[in-house]
């Protein structure tokens, strides 16, 4: 009787021990260990993009587009008029920020405005009119003024 209460104590500890430690997390199907993909073989490694943003050219309409690191003296935003709230954007509450993207160039206009973040009911267009007017000091490179690239941001709440 002892022999066979020790066989299948025996019995019971080795099939605990060989079930509690399977090396998946609860739950989980398939089989382990998963190999892993074997990597891509390309002549030239492309550079993985770490933003969403599309990358800025650096001439536009032939004419040389700086970043601000790129200049001796940053530029310097004078008057960034606040846009307009139409109607529609009123009446259904929409809120949030747009994000323009555009070249505040040497002669001091503000050109290539593009939409990096919109929002609907008009308000995309109300912030492009709002960066029409802005007024700058342009940057500065060798002593000459010059076109640089500019993020705008404008945010629209209800008071």
């Amino acid at each position: 009787m002892s022999r066979l209460f020790l066989a299948i104590s025996a019995l019971f500890l080795l099939s605990t021990a060989a079930y509690s430690q399977s090396g998946r997390a609860k739950g989980s199907t398939g089989s382990w260990p998963v190999p892993s993909p074997p990597p891509a073989a390309s002549p030239s490694p492309e550079p993985t993009p770490t933003s969403s943003k599309p990358s800025l050219p650096k001439i536009v309409d032939g004419e040389r587009i700086y970043t601000s690191r790129d200049v001796d003296e940053k530029l310097q935003i004078l008057k960034k008029p606040t846009p307009d709230f139409p109607r529609e954007a009123r009446r259904n509450n929409t809120r949030g920020y747009v994000i323009l993207r555009a070249i505040l160039a040497a002669d001091k206009t503000v050109k290539h405005i593009e939409v990096l973040t919109g929002l609907p009911d008009g308000l995309s267009e109300k912030a492009i009119e709002a960066a029409k007017q802005v007024k700058f000091k342009p940057a500065i490179k060798d002593g000459k003024p010059v076109s640089s690239w500019v993020e705008l941001v404008y945010r629209f709440t209800l008071h």
